[in-house]
């Protein structure tokens, strides 16, 4: 993510170049500042910190059983108080859950609104709350004999571990230790003694996939392999149990979480193995080619939500997203509000936003950054899918804007936050590629209700308020463009009039002292131009001016191994 930033910051650098007029200085603040991500923040704690009651203890471990524990099923009560034992010695996984319900609660200032929170701890601003149960319990399961002979306890414990890490946006250091919990997990040798016990097993696979899916989420962030091939894994995937029937206990939403990951791992591999990234060298052959791959494995994922409404809690889920999605931000009312308990409609959601979230990073590699010389293209498969992962994006906002407006369970959940900045990230590709398509204005609109829902956090979430941070910058970035290219209106689509006359277009860009480039059959070939076409407005321009654009964001949506991470830890 942070080399996917830098990318962006140098594409929009390179805007106030095109500008016909003098331009302010350039304001932009420093990638440490605008990153999603916070920079050393993994200081040292003192012992003193670790200084909950047992009384604490057992508050904050109702708290995580009503809202933490059914993300991540993976613990029974007696794991976290042996024998009822409410003031027993702490346990690595005590710790660590401990760490990780701390984080969640200040994150969403639960400790202002929940009547017996009123900690000191709360209070301090000096180090990461809940840095010192994250310590203790990480020393724990980093001794030579666990390392010797590890249990199932410590794969949970690594589980809460890494997800810690997630929430406060140590991503590297999130990723490094989830690689190290499966190779632990591998010398369990559950994979090949998978005649036992059936309850021991399951719960061996449900923790085996928790980790595979916590690795492919560390993996997007900072644009890192993951560690496993997730062919050789699909007969390891937890099978739907008893307790499966209620999805407020989690269970039913955990199945169908990995399930969803498992699909998204089988379209990744395949369309890895197919062919190389692309790149601006890339020819149009190659694009459509590669095109129609994703559309030939796309399978995975569609076979998923097919099957999904076939279970009764989630007979009501809709994920199709239709081209030209209606305009629910001019619809007025829309439905009539959930009746359901907010832990199953925040389990829903977030199963909704994985699942568009997975579709839209599948689809957004080929959003098309113009190449140089300019010479007007179209690659209609490759558009087809810029385009389906646009809507994608605006579907996540959408979803995440109406649940916050009516439900507070949401706030505090950094998964749901980051499923918003890759959505406001996508919006922002595609509009700095075509801001002349039609699509355009109304995805600017969603722009403004992601900002709505980063703001609306309190500012002890890192990667919320650096969110925000980041899109104002970046939304300012594409206005500037937008008024530099005069854009009065974007370009119509197929029902609209005919396009203007060679004329009126000269004039009109005449206005913004921008030529268009001499091209052979000029006229031919402009009015050729489909308005579902996503051309790029490089291609009807004349980029002298701007001859570094190419080398600089043609990679920035392509796929994240073709570029390097800025060392900046």
């Amino acid at each position: 993510m942070l080399g996917f930033i830098a990318r962006i910051n140098a594409f929009c650098s390179g805007v106030e170049q095109l500008s016909p007029g003098p331009t302010p200085p350039s304001t932009d603040p420093p990638l440490e500042q605008i990153s999603t991500l916070p920079f050393g923040n993994l200081q040292e704690t003192h012992a003193a910190e670790s200084d909950l009651s047992s009384t604490q203890i057992h508050h904050l471990l109702q708290i995580f059983w009503s809202r933490l524990r059914p993300r991540m099923p993976i613990v029974e009560w007696k794991d976290l108080v042996p024998d009822g034992q409410a003031d027993a010695a702490p346990s690595p996984l005590l710790d660590a859950i401990t760490a990780h319900t701390l984080q969640y609660i200040h994150q969403s200032g639960l400790n202002n609104r929940l009547i017996g929170l009123k900690w000191s701890k709360f209070q301090r601003r000096d180090c990461r709350i809940g840095m010192a149960y994250f310590r203790r319990s990480l020393s724990a399961v980093t001794q030579l004999t666990t390392f010797a002979v590890p249990s199932i306890s410590v794969m949970k414990c690594y589980c809460y571990l890494v997800s810690y890490l997630l929430d406060a946006g140590e991503h590297p250091a999130a990723y490094n230790m989830v690689g190290l919990a499966l190779r632990i997990s591998q010398s369990l040798n559950y994979m090949d003694a998978r005649t036992g016990w059936y309850r021991e097993c399951q719960l061996f696979r449900r923790i085996w996939w928790t980790l595979i899916h916590l690795d492919f989420r560390c993996s997007r962030h900072i644009g890192k392999p993951v560690t496993t091939h997730v062919e050789e894994l699909l007969c390891m995937r937890p099978t739907r149990e008893p307790g499966d029937l209620q999805i407020s206990n989690g269970l039913l939403y955990h199945t169908e979480s990995i399930h969803l990951t498992a699909a998204a791992l089988l379209v990744n591999e395949a369309t890895d193995r197919f062919a190389p990234a692309i790149n601006q060298d890339t020819n149009a052959s190659d694009i459509e080619v590669r095109a129609q791959n994703l559309s030939d494995h796309i399978f995975h994922l569609q076979k998923w939500s097919d099957g999904l409404p076939k279970e009764q809690s989630f007979a009501n889920m809709q994920l199709d997203v239709p081209d030209v999605p209606v305009d629910r931000l001019k619809a007025g009312i829309e439905q009539e509000p959930g009746e359901s308990p907010e832990i199953e409609n925040l389990l829903s959601t977030l199963l909704m936003l994985q699942y568009h979230n997975a579709v839209m990073s599948l689809h957004r590699v080929f959003i098309q950054f113009p190449s140089y010389p300019l010479v007007p293209k179209s690659h209609p498969k490759a558009d087809a899918h810029a385009a389906t992962a646009l809507n994608h994006a605006m579907r996540m906002i959408e979803i995440a804007h109406k649940q916050m407006k009516m439900h507070e369970i949401f706030y505090g959940h950094s998964e749901f936050y980051q499923y918003q900045w890759n959505a406001v990230i996508t919006i922002i590709g595609f509009m700095l590629a075509y801001p002349y398509c039609h699509r355009c204005p109304r995805a600017r609109d969603f722009l403004n209700l992601a900002l709505e829902i980063f703001d609306s956090v309190d500012i002890e979430s890192v990667i919320a308020v650096r969110a925000a941070s980041l899109t104002r910058h970046l939304c300012s970035k594409v206005d500037t463009l937008v008024q530099t290219l005069n854009l009065g209106h974007p370009t119509p689509d197929s029902t609209a009039p005919p396009d203007p006359t060679s004329e009126d277009r000269a004039s009109q860009t005449s206005s913004s002292n921008l030529n268009l480039p001499d091209l052979p059959g000029d006229d031919s070939m402009l009015q050729r131009i489909d308005g579902e076409s996503l051309w790029s407005w490089a291609d009807l321009i004349n980029l002298d001016a701007w001859p570094s654009y190419c080398e600089e964001v043609n990679e920035a949506f392509m796929d994240t191994a073709d570029f390097s991470i800025p060392n900046c830890f």
